[in-house]
């Protein structure tokens, strides 16, 4: 039989509704602010919580944010200096 170790760390529910993740959960689950955070209910009563992975269209955001989008203007680089017949 094995033993596994398990940390235990507790959170208070604000009068919001609200709680803080415990930055020991935090350190596990390697989140930071802008992650999102899976809850798992099962059926006994334990909930299972997880770092979410981003999906595509997440990606895609990031993506616009730090790049641009399609719509954003090309750069101009000038004539092409290649030509289209490739050599044989």
């Amino acid at each position: 039989m094995s033993v596994s170790n398990v940390t235990k760390v507790s959170s208070k529910i604000t009068s919001k509704n609200q709680v803080t993740i415990p930055k020991t959960v935090r350190d596990f689950l390697e989140a930071g602010s802008s992650d999102i955070i899976e809850w798992q209910i099962e059926p006994n009563g334990k909930v299972m919580v997880a770092k979410s992975k981003p999906d595509l269209w997440q990606i895609v955001d990031e993506q616009e944010k730090k790049f641009g989008n399609l719509s954003t203007t090309e750069v101009d680089w000038g004539k092409d200096v290649e030509s289209e017949d490739f050599d044989q």
